[in-house]
């Protein structure tokens, strides 16, 4: 069997398993953190497939801004009790995670598997990033600006329901700003 066929089942194995749990578990950080090593390892996969832009995208996109941002929404709305865990009672989950994680780096990098040949259109040569972003900013450029535009309301809709929840702010009422008079005010006492 070759190697890149052993290391791509590999991956998904680990893929699949960890997709299980985290559909499974309970905890919906927990989740998203599990997620989080889902689009790790689906990033090695394209990096097998000599995608390697949308490897780095899949990363800082969506493991760095996206979920992220989903994190940060469920922990703000989380109405669980919060129990600050012990320090050493996810080492070992954790440990075995980042250990998994740096031996299917070192898969890769051992693979040696890094062409940097470049697809020749009309006698020019072109990488793939660059023919991405000619094709998204070209032919599909109404659905990247949809999706943007979604984007943008859905983290709207998330700073909005935060804010909505918190009863002890304390907010601006203009109406009764502008209808203050001095005697609202001012209060003359005597001796």
């Amino acid at each position: 069997m070759e190697y890149q066929l052993i290391l791509f089942y590999f991956l998904s194995t680990i893929i699949l398993i960890s997709s299980i749990a985290m559909i499974l578990i309970r905890n919906t950080v927990n989740s998203a953190l599990l997620l989080v090593f889902i689009f790790f390892n689906t990033a090695i996969i394209w990096l097998l497939l000599n995608a390697e832009f949308l490897a780095i995208l899949l990363v800082l996109v969506y493991v760095g801004a996206v979920l992220v941002l989903f994190l940060f929404v469920v922990m703000m709305l989380s109405e669980h009790e919060k129990q600050i865990p012990k320090k050493n009672s996810y080492i070992f989950l954790s440990s075995i995670v980042g250990l998994t994680m740096f031996v299917e780096l070192l898969l890769i990098i051992l693979s040696g598997n890094f062409n940097i040949a470049t697809p020749v259109i009309n006698n020019i040569n072109v990488s793939n990033t660059s023919l991405l972003g000619i094709e998204i900013y070209t032919n599909h450029l109404i659905s990247f600006e949809i999706t943007a535009f979604i984007l943008l309301v859905a983290i709207i809709a998330a700073i909005a329901i935060t804010y909505s929840k918190k009863k002890k702010v304390l907010r601006q009422n203009t109406e009764t700003q502008i209808n203050a008079t001095k005697a609202d005010r001012l209060k003359i006492m005597k001796d």
